[in-house]
C-alpha cells in the first residue's frame, strides 16, 4: 500500500485546522508549517500531528509550500489548503487509490471547486510522487509542473472559503515588480486577472493580449486570456473584437460552454437572436471541460437567454419551455424570478 503525506501551509487559520484535520486520518503522516499565526493554530495543530513547523514568510507560497514538501517522508504527497474541504466520497475514492497496487500515477488530479454553488471548478494536481520534480513554481497561483505518468480522480477538493483576496495578491505582485522579480509567462497571465479583480482592466488588457499568443503559456490559459478579453470588449460594446478573440480562442482548443455563451452573448447584444440562440444552444450541449469550468454556462445561463431570444423572436412556446428548465435548474434566481412575470 501506498503511503501518503498531507501538507498544509496556514497563517492564524485555528478553526479551519479544527474541521479539516480530523478529515485526514487516511494519511500516514500530516505536516503542517505555520508562517506567522498569532492565533491558536499551532496549538490546534500539534492536537492531529507532531510534524508542525514555522516558516518565515516572504511573500512566496511555492517557498512554503515546498518547505512543507521537504518534511514530507512518504511515498506521496497531498497538498491542501486551510480552507479546503474533502467530502466523504474524495476521502473513500483516495483510500482506494493508495490501497490499489495497480494505480502507481506520478501525478494524481482531482476536481478543485469553488464559489457558493461549486459550479467553477478545474482539475488540480492534488496527489504527486514524492521526488525532486514535486515541487511547486510560481511565487502566487503556484503550480506544481506535470511529470510522469497522469491520472484524474473523479472526486473533488472544495474551496470553502468567501474571502476575497484580490488586494493581497495585488500587494504582492506590486512588490515583486518593485523588486524587480522576473515573471513567467504563467505569472503574467494571474497577474492580469488580478488587475481586473482589483478594477485595473485597462492595465490587464495589455498583458492578456501578449499572453494569448504567447507559444510558452499552457494552451487552456491562453484560452481563458481570450475570454476574458472577450469580456472586456463586450463591456465597451466592440464587438468585432470579442469575435475576433472568440474566433482566435477556437484556433487553439474545441470551444467549451462559456466560449459558446460568450458567441452567444456577442449577437444577442447586437439583438441578432437566431445567431444567439444557435451559440447558446451548442452550450447546452457542450462537452469539453478543459481549463477553467464554470458549469453555469452549461445550464441555467443558456437556458436563461434562450428564453429571452425566442421571446424576442416571438416563439413564446420555446420561451416557456426554456424559462421552465431555468426554473428547474434555480428557483430563486433573481432573473428567473423577474421573467416568471411574462409567463
Amino acid at each position: 500500500m501506498k503511503t501518503l503525506s498531507v501538507t498544509i501551509i496556514c497563517k492564524n487559520e485555528e478553526q479551519n485546522l479544527i474541521r479539516i484535520l480530523p478529515k485526514l486520518n487516511f494519511a500516514n503522516e500530516i505536516v503542517v508549517v505555520d508562517t506567522g499565526s498569532a492565533d491558536g493554530s499551532v496549538k490546534a495543530a500539534l492536537q492531529y500531528t507532531d510534524k508542525v513547523y514555522y516558516y518565515r514568510w516572504q511573500n512566496d507560497f511555492a517557498k512554503a509550500r515546498n518547505y512543507a514538501i521537504s518534511k514530507a517522508k512518504c511515498d506521496y504527497v497531498m497538498w491542501l489548503d486551510c480552507d479546503d474541504d474533502l467530502p466523504e466520497n474524495t476521502v473513500t475514492a483516495v483510500k482506494a487509490w493508495l490501497a490499489d497496487g495497480k494505480m502507481n500515477q506520478d501525478f494524481v488530479y482531482l476536481k478543485y471547486r469553488m464559489g457558493a454553488d461549486s459550479q467553477f471548478w478545474f482539475w488540480r494536481e492534488r496527489i504527486i510522487r514524492n521526488t525532486d520534480k514535486c515541487r511547486f513554481k510560481g511565487f502566487i497561483h503556484e503550480a506544481v509542473v506535470p511529470f510522469g505518468s497522469t491520472y484524474r480522480l473523479d472526486c473533488d477538493v472544495i474551496h470553502t472559503s468567501a474571502a476575497d483576496h484580490s488586494s493581497r495578491n495585488l500587494d504582492i505582485y506590486c512588490a515583486a515588480i518593485s523588486n524587480k522579480r522576473r515573471f513567467s509567462v504563467r505569472d503574467k497571465y494571474y497577474y492580469a486577472r488580478t488587475l481586473i479583480e482589483n478594477g485595473l482592466d485597462e492595465q490587464a488588457i495589455p498583458i492578456l493580449h501578449k499572453v494569448s499568443r504567447s507559444s510558452k503559456a499552457y494552451v487552456a490559459d491562453r484560452v481563458s486570456c481570450t475570454k476574458l478579453l472577450a469580456r472586456q470588449y463586450l463591456k465597451i460594446q466592440d464587438y468585432r473584437a470579442v469575435l475576433k478573440y472568440l474566433s482566435y480562442s477556437v484556433t487553439l482548443l474545441p470551444p467549451d460552454a462559456e466560449i459558446c455563451c460568450l458567441f452567444g452573448d456577442a449577437y444577442y447584444l447586437r439583438k441578432n437572436y437566431l445567431y444567439a440562440a444557435y451559440w447558446y444552444e451548442l452550450a447546452l450541449n457542450c462537452r469539453v471541460s478543459l481549463g477553467f469550468v464554470n458549469d453555469y454556462f452549461k445550464s441555467l445561463y443558456p437556458y436563461i437567454q434562450l428564453s429571452v431570444c425566442y421571446f424576442r423572436q416571438g416563439d413564446f412556446k420555446r420561451a416557456k419551455l426554456f424559462h421552465k428548465l431555468a426554473k428547474n435548474c434555480s428557483p430563486d434566481n433573481p432573473v428567473v424570478q423577474s421573467n416568471d412575470k411574462w409567463f
